[in-house]
């Protein structure tokens, strides 16, 4: 192959391969996506879809808790038959939610360490001790942090941290739990 033509094709790749590359960094529009959503028409008639639930997830539904609401009301409920299985329930407090609609999610943080063996050693002892414990390492990853739950149920993990209070002689924390 000629050389000249060699070269003509080598630049034009390398032409391509810039552009490739470059372009989408420069234009606005690729960096957000939200200009596609216009272009998508909105369905408007989307038939109900009424599937049953399995056995072991039918459970009653129960009405929102105002989002001004710091602790969740109790609700006497009637025990539930799961797969067969009857499971009493003496109470259960309602979840405090968000104006979404999403419940607020609660953890108790018992302590952080800068000594991951430390943290492992806690976390060990509050599961032997029959508590959901596990552990976090922070953001920075300089510290680890032993934490407990989650749980909706914010009384029930207050009654918990009083407990870790007493047979851990530690200054644990209700947080809400974010997920992160």
């Amino acid at each position: 192959m000629d050389e000249g033509i060699k070269r003509k094709l080598v630049g034009a790749a390398v032409l391509v391969t810039v552009a490739l590359i470059v372009l989408p960094n420069i234009t606005s529009r690729t960096r957000n996506a939200e200009h596609l959503s216009k272009s998508v028409a909105l369905e408007t008639n989307v038939p109900a879809m009424e599937m049953p639930l399995p056995k072991s997830l039918s459970i009653p539904v129960s009405p929102k808790v105002p989002s001004d609401a710091s602790k969740g009301k109790l609700v006497v409920m009637k025990d539930m038959v799961v797969d067969g299985q009857k499971l009493p329930l003496k109470g259960f407090e309602m979840p405090v939610t968000l104006a979404s609609g999403q419940a607020v999610v609660w953890q108790i943080q018992v302590a952080s360490f800068a000594n991951i063996k430390n943290a492992l050693s806690l976390r060990d002892k509050l599961r032997d001790a029959g508590y959901k414990a596990y552990e976090k390492q922070t953001l920075d990853g300089k510290h680890t942090r032993v934490l407990v739950g989650p749980s909706t149920q914010k009384s029930a993990l207050q009654r918990k941290l009083d407990r870790i209070k007493k047979e851990f002689k530690l200054k644990p924390e209700l947080a809400v739990f974010t997920g992160k």
